[in-house]
């Protein structure tokens, strides 16, 4: 790329230098265009890599955090967590909350979706008689944590359909659908805000508004929560997660977000959080004190009651406020943006080669960065495999129906996007 980059753990402190008689540029300066923002990542661009939302690279601001808490760590252990365990996840809800638009005390760290989704209906305060309601196009840890949360509390559990062909679902669909869906005995509804088996990208601010009409006429002690799996519109999309009007939202933060490798977050707006019970014991400042009798005059936070305690890979954990600093450093509607001009690049030459079916919606409102595709009878693994064969890096979705997918990031290039329409067109003609 032509870019000396030698940056330091804290983001506001880069300032340009001379290192061996070469001018280093200020992460500021980097950030500026996408090629600087693409050389913070020690990817093999020997392949394109269009499946960073399986699991991301570090980016060198996210590794250097990683590594300096690592070497702090090797030194001197438990002096070091001693001194930082009941402060440094606070400043990595405090970056969280400010990329976010919610409040620190609102968000929970966990170690993955999977974490915070099973937490989230494990602690669920479900009675007989009670049902949750989600969708077919949910991942298997949705409906496993649902599964599991029934069999425990008594409750049922029904998935509906919210369209019927995701190249042609509209917004009015969606809504009509789950309303439809809605019964009497609704105290949960649970989708996927960007689907990784179909692309689609739900709009989640109106199924909000379906789900506050529906509570407009029960009584507060049969509202209907709203939770959402935010994970694969979580760092490509530019939406204070406050004003989306779910209640609960869980996602990891190793993929779109280029966070550490086994974190995530499940955020619980306020007045839900009497819904909710802990599963696991936390390590923080309310749950601790209260345990020893002498518990702070005021009310625990959703971190404290649902934050795991335990030991965790603390070099990790106590390095996502940079991958939070980083993306806000990016701008969040700089990354939508142009994670939406790749993909947008992308489904326009798909839909223009014989023999490729593109499932994902072409409309940006109803989709993200995710887009899956069938290829002339091809089943997804095989064309998986005939991108690897010609050096991209793609997935399949692990779903009943599997489609191949193509997942832009920002660190990818419109020639990049050219190189796997010639690919794609390739394969279709064998």
């Amino acid at each position: 790329m032509g870019i000396a980059l030698s940056l330091p753990v804290s983001l506001s402190s880069c300032t340009k230098r001379e290192s061996q008689g070469t001018t280093v540029a200020p992460l500021s300066e980097v950030l500026q265009t996408w090629e600087g923002v693409r050389a913070l990542f020690p990817l093999d661009n020997s392949h394109i890599q269009m499946a960073q939302m399986l699991l991301a690279s570090h980016p060198k601001p996210v590794a250097d955090a990683i590594a300096m808490h690592r070497k702090a760590f090797d030194k001197n252990p438990a002096m070091y967590w001693e001194e930082h365990y009941l402060t440094a996840e606070k400043l990595v809800c405090e970056a969280a909350a400010k990329y976010m638009g919610v409040q620190p005390g609102e968000i929970a760290l966990t170690d993955s979706t999977t974490m915070g989704t099973a937490l989230l209906f494990n602690g669920m305060k479900l009675q007989t008689g009670d049902e949750v309601l989600s969708t077919t196009h949910d991942h298997y840890v949705t409906d496993k944590s649902i599964e599991f949360a029934c069999q425990k509390s008594g409750a049922t559990y029904r998935r509906m359909d919210e369209y019927q062909d995701p190249r042609e679902v509209t917004v009015a669909e969606v809504k009509k659908n789950i309303a439809n869906a809605i019964s009497d005995k609704t105290r949960v509804l649970m989708v996927t805000w960007v689907q990784s088996c179909t692309g689609v990208k739900l709009p989640i601010q109106e199924i909000a508004d379906v789900v506050k009409q529906a509570n407009a006429g029960r009584p507060e002690d049969r509202r209907i929560y709203f939770a959402v799996d935010g994970v694969h519109g979580f760092g490509n999309q530019d939406e204070d997660i406050s004003a989306m009007g779910c209640d609960f939202f869980s996602a990891g933060t190793h993929k779109w977000l280029f966070g550490p490798r086994g974190t995530g977050v499940l955020y619980a707006r306020k007045d839900a959080w009497d819904f909710i019970r802990p599963t696991i014991p936390q390590f923080s400042e309310y749950p601790f004190y209260e345990y020893l009798g002498t518990p702070p005059e005021r009310d625990p936070t959703f971190f404290e009651l649902m934050t795991p305690g335990g030991f965790h890979s603390f070099d990790f954990r106590w390095a996502l406020d940079t991958a939070f600093e980083l993306q806000m450093e990016i701008g969040r509607d700089r990354v939508h943006l142009r994670t939406t001009e790749l993909s947008s690049r992308l489904k326009e030459g798909m839909k223009s080669i014989k023999s490729v079916d593109l499932i994902t919606p072409m409309e940006p409102k109803l989709s993200a960065g995710i887009n899956c595709f069938m290829v002339n009878g091809l089943s997804a693994e095989e064309t998986v495999m005939q991108f690897h064969k010609n050096r991209v890096v793609t997935s399949s979705s692990p779903y009943r129906e599997s489609y191949a997918r193509l997942t832009p990031f920002v660190g990818n290039t419109t020639e990049e996007v050219d190189r796997c329409l010639e690919v794609l067109t390739k394969i279709a003609k064998a």
